[in-house]
């Protein structure tokens, strides 16, 4: 049984492919209310590695591999690690989104536990797992909605606007901007020129690797569908968000470190001595 802490995690990791030539390692913090985390991003040809902390304690960390169209997943606590596709990966978000929506009675306290983990996470990341959440409900469950096609889903409308402050944010100088959503402003992000991440990745690459995910999802898919054409992805052409300001709910994440070196490949890989599993011994099924 995949547990709402696992879903959210894997979701978490699987749209936090922000994209990012010697490499980059990027560290942040979300902070939340009293709460701070931190997490580190490790990218290089095509590769993009997300590392996530309790403390000073490496708890968990996901490698995407764009030329292999892979996902690795690293739990560090159990040293255990899985190595699966996107569309491996697509299928077991579904099957847990499908079981979650079919619950019955015990799905708004499941819904209640996942809604506390994403508190956690970026704006962005939580905007789309939410979305994928609402649309993996079964048709006819939600209020005033029914089945829809892929071709009547309508996308969200997302400007964004410049707001002329600049900042200093971990040493790299930064530009605002203000993002709405529907009309609605729902964050403001601040990009750093200098920090050129996006070097690093193939656009049509990840785009590839997302949609294989989002098209696994029951109704309509969320707005980061086609990265290519959406516009925060437009934005982050121009640099790399070091500081992001969630209107809603409040969250601030932060660039504290940001250098460009050469990453060795064993960043990458398994870790020496850790075991494999499967991907549904993993996510705590059997």
């Amino acid at each position: 049984m995949i547990t709402p802490r696992a879903l959210v995690a894997l979701l978490a990791m699987l749209t936090a492919a922000t994209p990012a030539w010697a490499g980059w390692v990027i560290d942040e913090v979300v902070r939340t209310g009293g709460q701070t985390e931190r997490h580190r991003q490790l990218l290089q040809s095509n590769r993009i590695k997300t590392v996530t902390f309790d403390g000073d304690k490496i708890t968990q960390s996901v490698v995407m591999d764009l030329d292999a169209q892979t996902i690795l997943h690293v739990d560090h606590a159990d040293r255990v690690y899985t190595i699966a596709t996107a569309t491996e990966y697509a299928e077991m978000m579904k099957q847990g989104l499908e079981a979650a929506g079919q619950m019955g009675g015990q799905m708004a306290q499941q819904l209640k536990e996942m809604e506390k983990e994403l508190k956690n996470l970026p704006p962005e990341q939580r905007r789309q797992i939410e979305a994928m959440m609402k649309q993996a409900q079964p048709p006819g469950t939600r209020q005033g909605t029914s089945a829809s096609k892929p071709e009547d889903c309508a996308a969200d409308k997302v400007d964004i606007k410049g707001t002329g402050k600049r900042v200093s944010v971990a040493g790299y100088d930064a530009t605002g901007y203000q993002l709405f959503t529907n009309g609605k402003l729902d964050s403001e992000v601040f990009i750093a020129p200098a920090i050129t991440a996006i070097r690093e990745i193939d656009p049509a690459k990840l785009e590839r690797m997302m949609r294989e995910i989002v098209q696994a999802m029951p109704q309509c898919p969320p707005r980061g569908q086609l990265l290519g054409a959406d516009p925060v992805w437009k934005l982050m052409k121009d640099g790399y968000p070091v500081r992001s300001v969630d209107q809603g709910g409040g969250s601030v994440t932060e660039v504290t470190k940001a250098e460009s070196r050469s990453i060795a490949a064993s960043e990458f890989q398994p870790p020496a001595g850790f075991a494999r599993k499967t991907l549904k011994e993993l996510m705590g099924g059997k």
